[in-house]
C-alpha cells in the first residue's frame, strides 16, 4: 500500500515504524563515582543516569533534551559535553528505543551540593563506585554506563550500541 500510493500521506506517516527516543547525561564525581538518580515514577527500584525523553514532537533534538532534563531533574543547568554513545534496543510488540548518551563531565563537592531535586520527577541521587552498578540498574544500562565510561577514557566515541553491547 504503501509504494502503490494506497495511502494518503497522514495515513502513510501514522502506518509508519516508532521509536521512542530519551537522552542521558553520564556525570562522576572526583573520585570516579557514577552519579545515579532514583525516579519518582514507573519502577523506583531502578536507578538511572539523569536524563528522559526528547519531546521530538515538539522539534528538540537529542542534545537539548539532555540539558534540559538535567535541569528539570538536578536544578543544575550545564551544557552536556561530547556525545558518548547511541544505544539502540527492541523488544517484540514495543517501540524500539532510542538513547543518546552524554558526557557531563567530572562534578565537584560545591557542584554536587548544588543538585536540587524535583519532587515530581525524583526521590534521590547518589553517586556510585562502578562495582554497585550490578545492584542498582539494569543490565542494558549497566552496559551502556561501562562502555561510555571506557569511551571518555579513551577519548574514543560516539559508540554505536545495541542493548548496550558495541
Amino acid at each position: 500500500m504503501e509504494h502503490a500510493g494506497g495511502l494518503d500521506a497522514a495515513s502513510h506517516r501514522a502506518s509508519r515504524p516508532k521509536a521512542l527516543t530519551a537522552a542521558s547525561v553520564l556525570f562522576t564525581a572526583t573520585d570516579g563515582r557514577i552519579l545515579l538518580v532514583q525516579p519518582a515514577y514507573g519502577r523506583t527500584d531502578r536507578w538511572n543516569l539523569p536524563g528522559g525523553g526528547i519531546d521530538s514532537d515538539l522539534g528538540e533534538i537529542p542534545r537539548a533534551a539532555a540539558r534540559r532534563e538535567v535541569r528539570e531533574e538536578l536544578g543544575l543547568d550545564l551544557a552536556p559535553g561530547r556525545l558518548l554513545a547511541v544505544n539502540w534496543s527492541h523488544k517484540p510488540g514495543r517501540p524500539a528505543r532510542i538513547r543518546f548518551l552524554y558526557d557531563g563531565g567530572v562534578l565537584d563537592g560545591p557542584a554536587l551540593a548544588r543538585i536540587r531535586l524535583n519532587p515530581t520527577e525524583l526521590l534521590q541521587w547518589r553517586t556510585v563506585p562502578r562495582e554497585e552498578l550490578r545492584t542498582l540498574v539494569k543490565g542494558a544500562l549497566r552496559r551502556q554506563i561501562t562502555a561510555c565510561l571506557a569511551a571518555r577514557a579513551r577519548g574514543t566515541g560516539p559508540l554505536e550500541l545495541h542493548e548496550g553491547r558495541p
